[in-house]
């Protein structure tokens, strides 16, 4: 049953009993009005409020300046990131140069709290006894909200290092949840090794719909956890022990990936309908403009149209209303320079590079997340990635580089590299150094756009390399983490800003 439909079919009916609490609090938007209203007494009930826990974390990503891109990848900076140089009109500047404020927009966490808190309300209320369900449908409903609170949870500690742990939903502004404190960051990171325990204890009932948790995307968030763990939280061996099981569940071989990389991301092509689930695909947001559920951050790479051809407008420049961000022009010269020198044949998908202006001239975007250019101004309803297996893939690369084990972090590269250039071992120096850069290289070729490279380059011990400003501010006090936003602060004066930040 996809995520599409159920949303749909499941979160109407219940909607009509959901009681309003108006509590504006934790900068929480209440969600979870079942269990306020005494509404859980039905399995469609408790399947309906499951589905919206996956609704919420769709209306936080789906946000212009909150969403997978903006947390995961803007912030390595100019390097990689800045404006348009046909309209030199900056979006997300603040990020980009590391001038965040506690009113920069990226730093609302509303939206994600939310979604913890439905997780919260399934929780506690779908082990209830006297709710008649099967104990498959329970152990579904379970599992996937421990799969997302985990997720959520990693998300913000990654964001935030100490945040509220709040493990009850929000029904009462007497609750201690109401207005809560920031707990120790070791306290969060704990709770979300616990929940993706039980998480993969229950995976089996998960089901196959890729816009919902699936016993993969829980052994892939066990695998980015274990490696953050390790390396980013110097946790030590034990995570590199829970990585190399996850991995080894998935199973790293050529077969994960789709044979062509155009395969993932086809919209581009030839304005064809995509295909949404690749067998790439672990995890995804779902996009449709059929049932007004459009969104993501596409649209920031697409151009006007008195700026382009006409023979070349949705065809294959997006078209809108002006092209607010672009590639920098050093990670340009790094996508130019794979897909000339070494036969890259992904740069044919992440960057749109021609001369397709007006005049002729020369012009270049990110590919990427392209919607619907059949009719004219392009569409946002591409669905945006929050897994696929070819991390699973590069993980693994990075789980043997950590065990100094650079012959088998090779092998696992190689399985990236052979459908990108074409060549069997493709890399062949196993040296410590040589591994290392190999490693940065194909996760800044493979996932742009994606919401990954910052958080690689932070385990890597490499974002600095690439980020002037962090370079010069490395020893700053939480210079990697972001503040909280001054509209959460004021609805709860118990929430501290994040030390360093202001």
């Amino acid at each position: 049953m996809k995520i599409r439909s159920s949303i749909y079919r499941w979160l109407l009916p219940v909607a009509a009993g959901w009681a309003a609490l108006s509590c504006d609090v934790l900068d929480i938007m209440q969600d979870n009005k079942l269990s306020v209203s005494n509404m859980w007494k039905t399995s469609v009930q408790v399947e309906g409020s499951t589905y919206g826990i996956y609704s919420a974390l769709r209306s936080n990503f789906v946000k212009n300046q909150v969403n997978v891109f903006y947390w995961g990848e803007l912030r390595v900076g100019e390097y990689m990131w800045g404006p348009s140089p046909l309209f030199n009109v900056w979006v997300g500047r603040d990020v980009i140069q590391n001038k965040l404020t506690a009113t920069t927009e990226s730093t609302d966490w509303s939206q994600l709290y939310s979604a913890i808190d439905q997780a919260n309300a399934v929780l506690k209320y779908a082990p209830v006894p006297s709710i008649p369900m099967t104990d498959a449908k329970r152990n579904w409903a379970l599992g996937q909200a421990y799969f997302a609170r985990a997720y959520a949870y990693f998300w913000a500690v990654r964001l935030w290092g100490d945040v509220p742990l709040n493990l009850l939903p929000i029904e009462s502004v007497d609750q201690p949840e109401t207005y809560p404190f920031r707990a120790p960051k070791a306290d969060v990171y704990a709770q979300i090794g616990s929940d993706i325990e039980s998480a993969l204890a229950l995976s089996d009932a998960l089901g196959s719909d890729k816009y919902l948790a699936t016993k993969t995307a829980v052994l892939m968030l066990k695998a980015e956890y274990s490696l953050w763990m390790y390396a980013a939280q110097k946790g030590g061996d034990a995570y590199l022990e829970g990585a190399e099981d996850a991995l080894g569940a998935i199973g790293i071989s050529s077969s994960l990936l789709c044979d062509k990389y155009s395969q993932i991301f086809d919209r581009m092509a030839d304005n064809a309908k995509p295909v949404k689930n690749s067998k790439e695909i672990v995890f995804a947001l779902y996009n449709d403009q059929t049932e007004s559920k459009t969104g993501g951050y596409g649209w920031y790479f697409a151009l006007p149209e008195h700026a382009v051809a006409n023979q070349y407008q949705g065809n294959p420049v997006p078209i809108r209303e002006t092209q607010w961000l672009t590639y920098g022009q050093e990670y340009l010269a790094k996508l130019r320079d794979s897909r000339d020198k070494r036969g890259d044949t992904r740069v044919e998908w992440n960057l749109g590079d021609g001369n397709y202006g007006t005049n002729g001239g020369p012009i270049f975007f990110c590919r990427k997340f392209i919607g619907d250019m059949s009719s004219g101004k392009m569409v946002s309803d591409a669905d945006l990635v929050y897994y696929r297996t070819a991390l699973a893939v590069m993980m693994d690369a990075e789980l043997k580089y950590y065990r100094k084990d650079y012959a088998g972090a090779l092998k696992s590269l190689n399985i990236i590299a052979k459908r990108a250039y074409g060549k069997d071992d493709y890399y062949t120096d196993a040296s410590q150094e040589a591994v290392l850069s190999a490693l940065v290289d194909e996760y800044f070729l493979e996932f742009p756009a994606e919401g990954v490279i910052w958080w690689a380059l932070i385990r890597l011990d490499k974002i600095w390399d690439y980020n002037a400003y962090l370079k010069e501010n490395r020893s700053g006090t939480n210079i990697l983490l972001w503040p909280i936003s001054r509209s959460a602060r004021n609805k709860n004066s118990n929430l501290t800003q994040t030390e360093g930040w202001y």
